[in-house]
């Protein structure tokens, strides 16, 4: 296998500075900010953000300006787990008419689903995925990879909301049996098991919370039904109006699918509901080829994980499907000119 892709696949879709976020996601960041002895509007401008469009919650924001913005918040006051503090000071209401329908959902299940199918109405570029395997169910966070910077406050903010998300449905008393972050190790992480209250992998093959099935069946205490309909219909509305990227939305897949071990084409085909012959037939109308976006793909998620993690090399190609690590060392070189070691040694975030 290799990292090469053609010019037209990797330019083909949505880059990565199209996306928006609603401007709700900045809740409490201003606040979070000050309180750290740090001029939030002198942050937001230099992320590229007028701090008078966080006035309105409906405002699209750059998702490359909010990085940012994280980004900065952390460095300008020396908060390495920023996202997590500010995970503290975003409520429900912060999603906007997708925290609502997920608030009316019947049960934990229902809640999530919603939420994995409605997000990109509150963020272009986020996407959440729900496994259950035996009894164990594993609920996961990633961005669209292409372009992605470092992505540890981003990671760090999720979870926390994550958290407080499923708290809110399943009760106060909730926790995960373990929360997994795609980032590197923190030098104190006492913040995160502060917060958390359950084993914590850093440096980990994907970022969410891994918890027992049978919380999925909880009911979700005062749901309205009726609301939860009307809402569930407006969303669907909503979705149906968002611009269509077929070569996005497989790319989102296979990255996904990269993440639980299976990328190959059949299991792709079967995420996305067609068949192998339909997918095919779908990206050769494109102009697109599934061996193309899948070299374009992995090499994305291999430069994130060089970056941001201290993942080792063997388990790197792992993720990524090679046979072992000098395959995929030799993809790496012939795509970047150097070894996937050389190249982390540069880069890491």
């Amino acid at each position: 296998m290799s990292f090469g892709a053609t010019d037209q696949a990797r330019n083909e879709g949505v880059s990565l500075s199209d996306y928006q976020v609603r401007a709700a996601g900045f809740e409490g960041y201003s606040a979070l900010v000050r309180e750290l002895g740090g001029d939030p509007d002198s942050l937001l401008r230099q992320a590229g953000i007028k701090p008078a469009w966080l006035e309105n919650p409906d405002h699209p924001i750059p998702y490359l300006a909010f990085l940012s913005a994280l980004r900065l918040g952390s460095q300008a006051t020396a908060t390495p787990h920023f996202g997590l503090l500010l995970s503290r000071k975003q409520r429900f209401s912060m999603l906007g008419a997708v925290g609502f329908a997920v608030r009316e959902a019947p049960n934990v299940h229902a809640a999530i689903e919603n939420l994995n199918r409605f997000l990109p109405v509150h963020n272009q570029a986020a996407r959440t995925a729900l496994v259950v395997e035996g009894d164990f169910a594993r609920w996961s966070f990633d961005v669209m990879l292409r372009e992605a910077p470092a992505l540890d406050q981003q990671f760090d903010l999720v979870a926390g909301i994550g958290i407080s998300l499923l708290q809110h449905l399943a009760g106060n008393d909730w926790a995960p049996l373990s929360v997994h972050l795609k980032r590197a190790e923190p030098v104190d992480t006492r913040p995160y098991r502060q917060l958390f209250h359950s084993p914590i992998t850093f440096n980990a093959d994907f970022t969410g919370l891994v918890f027992h099935k049978k919380v999925l069946t909880k009911p979700v205490a005062n749901a309205d039904q009726q609301l939860f309909r009307i809402l569930h219909q407006y969303l669907t509305q909503l979705e149906a109006r968002a611009p269509s990227d077929f070569g996005s939305l497989v790319r989102e897949t296979v990255a996904l699918s990269l993440q639980d071990g299976d990328s190959s084409i059949d299991t792709v085909a079967s995420r996305l509901g067609l068949s192998e012959r339909t997918l095919q037939r779908r990206l050769h109308a494109t102009g697109l080829n599934y061996k193309d976006i899948l070299a374009d793909v992995r090499r994305s998620v291999a430069q994130q994980y060089l970056r941001d993690t201290g993942i080792p090399l063997t388990r790197i190609a792992t993720i990524l499907g090679y046979s072992d690590l000098a395959a995929f060392s030799r993809s790496f070189h012939r795509e970047f000119g150097v070894s996937p070691r050389n190249w982390r040694q540069v880069n890491l975030g």
